[in-house]
């Protein structure tokens, strides 16, 4: 949707003037990552096939780094990485974790260390407490760094004419959406059990065996003592911020596996490895399947003649880029803002909204927002069903 906007528009709005907690204005709720936001050029003119070709072309290249990252261990590492139902979904989603990964695995080789970082860091910004660890050996990857920082700060900028808005507007969407997060205190215990799911046990049982030797041990640290204190001042941890960071250490688990066993021993543990994860499908298959559901409420929803639609504001960038829509502002509320924020329906009615569109699993119908609409009785409310 943002690439949309700037090929259609010429520039990228997100918040005019800083905003974050009006519902009458609505905004995507976060603002593009570097990295995201090219990508998302390349995807644009494309048809189904093509998005699944560059899907498919920018996981192969994070198997390609992390074999080449892994060294002796490389094809296994690749394997593990390629049938783990984490990394799999991750892929379909076109989510920045693998552009993550696929920079940090590069920054684990000698030739592409520097690259690696800074695209790292360009994906999500958990790459800048890797790539500034690396940095403090590295000045011309510091430099680099700053940079790196600077395009996001110009992109909060341009775009929401505030640099700190997505701080200031993630911890008043947890609470708006209802989005289910753990907190401070439960975020180990819950981290060390999607260890065991992503890893599974007897690779979660080997990363914590060798993880004082791993040389991204300490950024690694850092980064779950940010996300306490970022969990602390109201943010949320998504289980993908956590998984991309274990996934990051499949090479560690196979370097320890390789100094335990050796010959058909070393076979047979390998194979232990690759095949515990897929307990993991339990759980990724339904993902897999909402996100299936989803692309077919985007293809069936039928954009009203006039008026604005109500919906989820997780769901409004993929009706509007259905619907040809480069400014959803301008055709689009969010049901959960203004269920938190306590509108009612002579409100609705003021905006011009002519329908309310549900889909009613998960994140996108939390409970407050439930009861706001099961009020409205003057409004059309569409509730979208799953074809079985």
């Amino acid at each position: 949707m943002w690439a949309a906007q700037l090929v259609r528009t010429g520039s990228l709005t997100i918040s005019e003037n800083g905003e974050f907690s009006d519902w009458k204005l609505y905004y995507p709720n976060t603002v593009p990552k570097p990295l995201e936001m090219l990508i998302s050029f390349l995807r644009l003119p494309g048809s189904v096939f093509f998005h699944s070709l560059l899907t498919m072309t920018i996981a192969g290249l994070t198997l390609a780094a992390a074999q080449a990252a892994a060294g002796p261990s490389g094809k296994e590492t690749a394997l593990f990485l390629g049938f783990n139902p984490a990394f799999i979904l991750l892929s379909l989603k076109g989510n920045p974790a693998i552009p993550f990964l696929l920079g940090m695995f590069m920054a684990q080789t000698a030739k592409a260390e520097t690259s690696g970082a800074v695209i790292a860091s360009l994906a999500r910004p958990e790459g800048f407490i890797y790539g500034g660890w690396k940095g403090l050996k590295n000045w011309k990857l510091t430099a680099l760094l700053f940079l790196s920082a600077a395009v996001w700060l110009t992109f909060h900028k341009v775009s929401c004419n505030s640099f700190n808005w997505a701080s200031e507007e993630v911890r008043y969407s947890v609470s708006a959406m209802a989005y289910p997060t753990v907190n401070s205190f439960t975020l180990l215990p819950w981290a060390f059990l999607r260890s065991i799911m992503v890893l599974g046990a007897p690779g979660a049982a080997l990363f914590y065996y060798g993880f004082k030797k791993w040389k991204l041990a300490a950024p690694f640290s850092l980064n779950f003592i940010l996300l306490t204190i970022s969990l602390a001042m109201g943010s949320l941890v998504l289980p993908r911020y956590i998984d991309q960071l274990f996934l990051l250490a499949a090479p560690l688990i196979f370097f320890e596996l390789r100094k335990i066993y050796s010959g058909k021993a070393l076979k047979m543990a390998i194979c232990a490895i690759l095949l515990f994860p897929a307990f993991q499908w339990t759980y990724t298959a339904e993902e897999i399947s909402n996100s299936l559901s989803l692309r077919e409420f985007y293809s069936r929803f039928q954009f009203p003649s006039q008026g604005i639609t109500a919906a989820n504001e997780l769901l409004i960038p993929g009706m509007a880029l259905a619907g040809g829509i480069s400014n959803p502002g301008l055709y689009y509320v969010s049901t959960d803002r203004a269920a938190w924020e306590g509108a009612t329906e002579a409100e609705l009615k003021e905006m011009g909204v002519s329908k309310v569109v549900v889909v009613p699993f998960g994140i996108y119908y939390p409970e407050h927002t439930e009861q706001f609409i099961q009020s409205l009785t003057d409004t059309e409310v569409e509730y979208f069903q799953k074809h079985q």
